[in-house]
């Protein structure tokens, strides 16, 4: 008797020359697509994600025969992971005169994985990348869809759009974002010293403690501010 598989597989990505990206099948990375392979070898794509994420749901769909229940079980775990992450942490990097010039690492503090959608909170991008909400002047973009935060092409051409609005200061909110991969830090910092030169402020906001290990793992001598969250970040960035 044929048995239903639950797969975890992620297709190759290259950059403009036609060279393999490095570290794109880092567990944390995003783009991994957990395939659902029915008795009959019908392949049906269930969902798409990080390594690690994907991994925690098909080992707890091992006990699972009929399709319909893996499925139902994907699902669940889905809204589980998505839910109930209860860790944000953030970094202050403005350290005072004479302060040994580490990093301050702020408590942990709960918060939902979705943030609360304010009244001004109503613009989306087109394709769903961001959810924007504007204030003085200051665009805080909530990165919408974790799943496509490490699609470095992706983020340029939505960052790139934001530059064009001319505001005066850009937060981008990683709430939603548990895993980065550690070439968008790169492309941040980059975006960042873009601002600069438009004279366009620009900070993070909402970072889970993974994305700020991350940040410190790759030692940047100026990264971007950082804020312990959206509200600090808009009271905050113009004034840095």
């Amino acid at each position: 008797m044929n048995r239903r598989l639950l797969l975890i597989t992620k297709d190759p990505e290259f950059d403009d020359r036609g060279e393999v990206v490095l570290g794109q099948c880092e567990p944390f990375t995003s783009g991994w697509k957990l395939v659902l392979v029915h008795p009959d070898r019908k392949q049906e794509q269930l969902l798409i994600g990080t390594y690690t994420d994907l991994r925690k749901i098909q080992e707890n769909c091992s006990a699972l025969d009929e399709v319909d229940k893996v499925r139902k079980r994907v699902g669940d775990m889905r809204a589980l992971i998505n839910s109930s992450v209860t860790e944000t942490v953030a970094v202050d990097f403005g350290q005072p005169e004479g302060s040994s010039g580490s990093t301050k690492l702020l408590d942990p503090t709960q918060t939902d994985f979705m943030p609360a959608v304010t009244d001004k909170m109503t613009q989306t991008t087109g394709d769903g990348f961001f959810e924007l909400q504007r204030q003085e002047g200051i665009i805080l973009a909530l990165v919408a869809d974790p799943e496509r935060a490490s699609d470095v092409a992706l983020l340029n051409q939505n960052l790139r759009k934001l530059l064009e609005q001319k505001p005066k200061a850009i937060v981008l909110d990683l709430a939603r974002i548990q895993h980065l991969a550690s070439r968008v830090v790169h492309e941040l910092v980059l975006f960042r010293d873009q601002c600069e030169e438009d004279r366009i402020a620009f900070g993070l906001c909402n970072l889970r403690k993974s994305v700020q290990k991350l940040f410190e793992n790759i030692g940047h001598e100026n990264p971007p501010a950082f804020f312990e969250s959206s509200e600090a970040a808009l009271a905050g960035v113009v004034q840095r």
